[in-house]
């Protein structure tokens, strides 16, 4: 499999902010609201079944392994078509089910000659998330065939300097 993420990792991760519970409603939208005990102890593993979850609509998800040490998850879901924000967001709504919450707009924009994407973060506990979707890359285009996008997906969190 290819993968269509670099896997920048690094063992001192910093920024991850605190969470707070899902809001409900139908639209993917940003909440103040503090962290919960419910999604401040989530493991890994865990976060990869939210992932899962919330991307399942669109296809399978393939992780990288991650390495021992490292505090970084990356993964791809490849799809028929490139995906727009409205899906997106959809993947943001099934995340807040599970006690994520959304950081900022769900982004869109054209970028010459890659075509358009969409990007959000969503946080829970102390994950971090940046979810995207793109056009696959031309030069793994024919080992994706027939696929034509991707949701791409990173977790990272704090680690423990060791």
């Amino acid at each position: 499999m290819v993968s269509l993420i670099s896997c920048g990792a690094s063992n001192d991760v910093t920024g991850a902010a605190t969470a707070a519970p899902a809001t409900s409603g139908a639209s993917a939208s940003a909440s103040p609201t503090g962290h919960t005990s419910e999604t401040a102890g989530k493991s890994p593993q865990q976060v990869e079944n939210d992932l899962r979850f919330a991307t399942e609509p669109h296809g399978d998800l393939h992780m990288q392994e991650r390495r021992e040490g490292f505090c970084v998850l990356h993964g791809t879901v490849p799809t028929l078509k490139v995906l727009d924000s409205t899906a997106l967001k959809g993947i943001v709504e099934r995340m807040q089910t599970r006690g994520w919450t959304l950081d900022g707009p769900v982004e869109s924009f054209d970028d010459e000659p890659a075509g358009s994407m969409s990007m959000a973060h969503v946080e829970s506990g102390k994950y971090r998330v940046l979810l995207g979707t793109a056009p696959v890359p031309p030069e793994v285009k024919e080992a994706y065939a027939p696929n034509k996008g991707s949701i791409l997906l990173s977790a990272d969190w704090p680690c423990r300097k060791t």
